[in-house]
């Protein structure tokens, strides 16, 4: 079966429907926050179904957009990346091959989106994730008013 994604309020609850019977139920979910989102929930009506909590503040898109990074205000080393996600905060992002990149370093980072008008996006970022080469980045100026950002991630 496949799994519910269920974005969590500001006030730790989450609100659950059942894909067989579409009972819903508004659940307290505090206790799954910094832990493994996906849990089994069981409704009433016996069906178990899987649910991922996703407790992120910005809605963040799936993407495969390629791009350019750089080391900011250095603008050296550089490199290709590959944007496997985006938000109004920020993006995840992968590279191939070794990288000297930590967490807390400042990047700049390019890509264009495939948008009707293949809009550029070049925004400063602070590295605040590494697994490998996937790389977590934070935008370090406010997103809220980029037009063309604000509509590509329209649900």
């Amino acid at each position: 079966m496949e799994e519910q994604k269920v974005y969590v309020n500001q006030d730790n609850t989450a609100v659950i429907t059942c894909p067989a019977c579409e009972k819903v139920k508004s659940i307290q979910v505090q206790q799954f926050k910094g832990t493994k989102h996906i849990l089994n929930a069981r409704c009433s009506c016996q069906q178990v179904f899987p649910v991922r909590l996703e407790f992120r503040k910005a809605y963040r898109k799936e993407i495969q957009l390629g791009g350019d990074y750089v080391y900011w205000p250095s603008r050296n080393p550089r490199g290709k990346m590959r944007v496997l996600n985006v938000s109004i905060t920020g993006i995840g992002m992968s590279v191939a091959g070794f990288h000297n990149i930590k967490v807390g370093h400042e990047l700049e980072v390019k890509f264009n989106l495939d948008d009707k008008n293949n809009s550029e996006i070049c925004r400063k970022v602070v590295v605040r994730l590494i697994e490998g080469n996937y790389i977590g980045c934070e935008f370090m100026e406010s997103a809220k008013n980029d037009k063309a950002l604000g509509f590509y991630l329209m649900p």
